[in-house]
């Protein structure tokens, strides 16, 4: 199964349809490959599990245009099992903390550039310096802190700590290799994790993150989808709306190694307290709920930084309208998600508001994490992985 590369990054364009700057796309690429890189270093020392009490913190020193690449690329990958939405004391809700050390008073406003973080800043907990903070009961779980002077470490945080120097001499020792290039190979297999059909569809929205009641999907997507042969999966006459649904399967199939590095951290914290060792596929099953509303989480802030908004009051209204008619509701937020000068989408809310909203999302989420070792298997079976 050979390497799919493709070159995603520079076929998205700004809201007003023009693109981005060749040095913003080249940014994205090397924060994507250094991101990667050191966050898989730092998990592999202390991996998260549903009972950690640790959290990632990055500190990245700088604000210069790279630099606010990285806290992109850092917002997009660091989601964690044990992050606790529901926690009313914001210390012990374990987002991932990334802390800019910053002069610049509207750093904030730069920040929600479409470049950078964009609807993020608006919605995430957000601290400046001992000036102001916003959002801290957000449902999301990323926080963002703006400080003058480099932070004390914290006891309970793991920590990575980026400056512009190390990026750039990271970037220089390996501008050989194809940065722009992505093998979109699991991006594609992830794609295939919505296309089971009734499979899925018709399973009640009931018992979601029970791995039994997907037992027949999971067969079909081994059997089916996974023998599949790979194949590019943008195009060029993909919609601006399309390229984005895309590049989401890029984004959260990055973090699948992540996910299993949890997965074993908590097999290891089994062993130590003594606990029967498990088969891997029970080890997935048993972290099925805590992996579901992290990549829920996950996603709420990867939609947020591509341009997305939570539905407007109006467009609530409007959907509560619609709901005698199934086909109409859906057929309305299917045009607001892909309706360029809007991006709206019903499913940007808290995990809690979801099981309301949208339960049947929900059940994509928990087959999705039962579907990353299969996928991971796939690949290393190729030896590419």
């Amino acid at each position: 199964m050979s390497r799919i590369e493709e070159k995603p990054f520079g076929m998205l364009r700004k809201s007003d349809g023009q693109p981005f700057s060749e040095e913003t796309v080249k940014n994205w690429y090397i924060a994507r490959s250094f991101v990667l890189e050191q966050l898989a270093k730092v998990e592999e020392k202390i991996a998260i599990t549903p009972n950690s009490n640790k959290h990632l913190h990055v500190v990245v020193r700088g604000d210069h245009a790279r630099m606010l690449a990285i806290v992109r690329q850092v917002a997009l990958f660091a989601h964690y099992v044990n992050f606790d939405e529901e926690n009313e004391d914001v210390t012990k809700k374990n987002r991932t903390v990334i802390t800019i050390v910053s002069h610049d008073p509207d750093i904030r406003e730069k920040l929600m550039a479409e470049e950078y973080l964009c609807n993020l800043p608006k919605y995430c907990a957000f601290k400046y310096n001992d000036s102001y903070t916003l959002n801290m009961d957000s449902f999301i779980d990323i926080e963002i802190h703006v400080v003058k002077d480099y932070p004390e470490d914290s006891q309970e945080a793991a920590l990575l700590s980026v400056c512009q120097e190390m990026v750039d001499t990271y970037w220089y020792k390996r501008q050989q290799e194809h940065f722009d290039a992505i093998d979109t190979r699991m991006a594609f297999f992830t794609d295939k994790v919505y296309h089971i059909g009734e499979t899925i569809d018709n399973l009640p929205s009931e018992d979601i993150h029970c791995a039994k009641r997907y037992a027949m999907a999971l067969k079909v997507f081994r059997h089916q989808k996974l023998t599949i042969t790979p194949e590019n999966i943008f195009s060029d006459n993909d919609s601006q709306a399309v390229i984005r649904e895309k590049m989401s399967n890029i984004f959260c199939s990055d973090c699948f190694k992540s996910r299993q590095r949890s997965v074993m951290a908590y097999s290891e914290e089994k062993k130590r307290n003594g606990e029967q060792v498990k088969r891997l596929d029970d080890l997935w099953e048993d972290m099925n709920n805590a992996l579901s509303r992290s990549e829920h989480a996950r996603w709420v802030v990867e939609k947020l930084i591509m341009g997305y908004s939570p539905l407007s009051s109006q467009q609530r209204m409007r959907d509560e309208d619609l709901s005698y008619d199934a086909q109409k509701r859906t057929q309305y937020r299917k045009k607001l998600k892909r309706d360029i000068r809007q991006l709206a989408h019903i499913d940007l809310c808290s995990y809690r508001d979801l099981r309301r909203i949208n339960p049947d999302n929900m059940k994509y989420d928990s087959f999705l994490m039962l579907a990353i070792p299969r996928i991971l298997e796939r690949m290393k079976r190729e030896g590419e992985s």
